[in-house]
């Protein structure tokens, strides 16, 4: 391993062994680094839906008010690099092989997963750029997340609980919500979103550790009212994710100007890269045609429905392209993209845990979904371009992998995606 790709590639190795979750490894690990994860305030984030977009705009904040800032998300769309960032500055490919050279012998020891060890790279590279907080958003979970070895964060935040990774989380909200909540530490404000019935969950969890609580529902009337504040991010939802970063700033030990704030959440997605949230792409030979195209990462049922509420409420019928990972709630997807797609293109990631895109668009067809099957992400585009007509508008959605692959080959050039010299039958 004499180089950077070498070293990612013996990390992306360990992600075959699968995710193993649990804190014994992740301690050892930080234990030979000499404990970076003490050398930095942090502020810790868990949640199925919403919780990039939250971190995002902390992030940005707190850059925005000069504090420097670190900032751990997962997965990433085109780089590795884009997990650990300081200051919306990613690690670099030298201080990645270096870390992974000092590390390995250890890894190799305690047999540690792909995130355990890219957690301890990240508190290690915080620590040695000397952050003063870093944004830290779990990988899976909460409570047994290699992240939750944040001792005493300043404050744990919770977005939106949803129905993802039921076989290593349970197979309900209430048993994905108390996974969550393991997070909570003693004493730390907790600042809450859910829904009403999964409310005692987290009033129980944060009871029992004396941890003031915040319930982000129970301000949002008075939120709404400001009209100052604006996420930079489309969609209804992000309202309620925009509404859970102030309420965090409120929560904390020291005050960011509300101008400073503001400005920093308005920048957010300049500050921290953050992409693929019903982001919208230029295109040369989409605008040819009068085409628009957006993205998102939403791959599980209450993703789904925050995007049919803003094309609902856009008053758009767009055509998707969709690729899904095998083991999600695929068949609850496909009913909430019936109810708002005018037509359907499956397709299917590079990777062994994508769904294949034929299964894809059977178990679509069977739901009375209009249906067809592209294989690849840039397959499926091509195919959209062909099948559009002027002014429709395409909706590129799913795993991280799907929307990763498509920004990739756009960064390349994009030299696969061209304007149609013919259109095919239409779906």
């Amino acid at each position: 391993m004499s180089n950077y790709q070498d070293r990612l590639d013996a990390l992306y190795q360990l992600e075959f062994f699968g995710m193993k979750l649990g804190l014994e490894n992740i301690r050892a690990l930080l234990k030979t680094l000499r404990h970076p994860e003490r050398k930095f305030d942090s502020i810790h984030i868990a949640g199925t839906n919403g919780k990039g977009s939250v971190a995002a705009m902390l992030a940005a904040v707190h850059q925005m008010g000069g504090k420097r800032t670190g900032l751990y998300t997962s997965p990433h769309l085109i780089d590795f690099r884009e997990r650990i960032r300081v200051n919306g500055e990613m690690i670099s490919q030298r201080e990645v092989a270096r870390f992974l050279e000092k590390i390995w012998p250890s890894v190799e020891k305690l047999k540690a997963t792909f995130f355990e060890v890219t957690t301890a790279m990240a508190f290690d590279h915080f620590a040695r750029h000397k952050v003063e907080i870093a944004i830290v958003e779990t990988g899976l979970g909460g409570r047994l997340d290699a992240t939750n070895v944040l001792e005493r964060p300043l404050a744990t935040v919770i977005t939106s609980i949803g129905h993802d990774h039921h076989a290593q989380l349970g197979p309900t909200l209430k048993d994905i919500a108390r996974e969550k909540a393991g997070i909570i530490k003693l004493r730390v404000p907790v600042i809450v979103n859910c829904s009403a019935n999964l409310e005692r969950i987290f009033i129980q969890r944060a009871r029992a550790l004396k941890a003031p609580i915040i319930i982000v529902n129970r301000f949002r009337p008075e939120l709404r009212g400001d009209r100052f504040w604006n996420s930079p991010f489309p969609g209804e939802h992000q309202k309620e994710n925009l509404f859970t970063v102030r309420l965090t700033l409120d929560a904390l030990p020291y005050r960011i100007p509300v101008g400073i704030a503001r400005q920093g959440v308005r920048e957010a997605i300049q500050l921290t890269g953050l992409r693929g949230r019903l982001e919208e792409i230029a295109m040369p030979d989409l605008q040819k045609r009068g085409l628009r195209l957006f993205l998102d990462v939403g791959h599980n049922p209450e993703a789904l429905m925050a995007i049919r509420q803003f094309f609902k409420r856009e008053k758009i019928r767009p055509l998707v392209i969709f690729g899904i990972m095998s083991d999600k709630e695929i068949d609850k997807v496909l009913q909430i993209m019936k109810s708002f797609a005018c037509g359907f293109i499956a397709v299917a990631a590079d990777t062994p845990r994508a769904l294949a895109s034929a299964e894809l668009t059977a178990r679509a067809k069977s739901i009375g979904l209009k249906s067809k099957d592209a294989g690849s992400v840039s397959g499926g585009i091509q195919m959209a371009m062909e099948q559009a007509s002027e002014g429709s508008v395409l909706l590129l959605a799913g795993s991280h992998y799907v929307i990763g692959e498509f920004l990739r080959e756009l960064s390349g050039g994009g030299s696969r995606f061209t304007l149609p010299k013919s259109k095919k039958d239409k779906l």
